[in-house]
């Protein structure tokens, strides 16, 4: 019966061993990996803003080495300034920005960026002042589609008319609003700028309007085909 117990004590022991040799391994594993670096690379950052024309050569005191996980890096980031040997800035560069090849080009070359906007071959960017409620109360966003009304007031007859449809917003940003004093009230919600994808032709009437004339937009419902209307004047309105 004693050389049960021993040996049944025994055995204890060693999976007890085992055990806290297993544990001891598993954390020095942990601290190993959590001191160990991740696979990185070098980019470049601006430091100051670049100016459009600026030489790659001439920008070594305008930008900064940074070193980022490897899956964090744009695949155009440069890695080496030799990259843009011969080549110029196409666009201004602003403080922050990764400097990638798509920023430079042969020199007097034009810029093949449009900061992000998707302007349609033939088509112009083009941004309007949408006052509320003109702008739909602030519903519109980007990649909406509006239909885009005209009204006059100052040649009689006054009237309303549909001036274009299924119009394409590439970019909605609120107006600056006015600071308040200390304990007054925040502004309200102000009026917005729609970037609009315009043909030139139809870029034309939008600016005419805008300019000239009072300009109202309407959200168009998902799907529907681009609408036409011959308009209304205070004749026609109960008709």
């Amino acid at each position: 019966m004693h050389s049960r117990s021993t040996t049944i004590i025994g055995a204890g022991v060693a999976v007890a061993v085992l055990g806290a040799a297993m544990v001891f391994a598993y954390t020095r594993n942990l601290q190993g990996t959590a001191g160990a670096s991740p696979s990185g690379v070098t980019t470049y950052v601006a430091s100051a803003a670049i100016a459009s024309g600026t030489p790659g050569s001439a920008i070594a005191a305008s930008i900064r080495q940074a070193s980022i996980p490897t899956s964090a890096r744009q695949a155009n980031a440069i890695t080496s300034l030799t990259q843009l040997n011969g080549l110029a800035a196409t666009r201004n560069i602003e403080a922050g920005e990764v400097i990638a090849t798509t920023q430079f080009g042969a020199a007097g070359s034009p810029s093949t960026e449009t900061s992000g906007l998707a302007i349609p071959a033939g088509h112009n960017a083009v941004t309007v002042n949408a006052p509320i409620p003109q702008n739909v109360a602030g519903y519109v966003s980007p990649g909406d589609l509006v239909n885009v009304y005209l009204t006059t007031k100052d040649a009689p007859p006054n009237s309303a008319r549909l001036l274009l449809s299924n119009v394409t917003v590439l970019s909605t940003v609120i107006a600056n609003t006015p600071a308040t004093k200390p304990g007054a009230a925040a502004p309200g919600a102000g009026a917005t700028y729609f970037t609009l994808s315009l043909t030139p032709a139809d870029a034309e009437k939008v600016i005419f309007a805008e300019t000239y004339e009072q300009v109202w937009f309407g959200l168009v419902h998902p799907g529907d085909p681009p609408a036409t209307s011959g308009g209304q004047v205070v004749t026609t309105l109960f008709k």
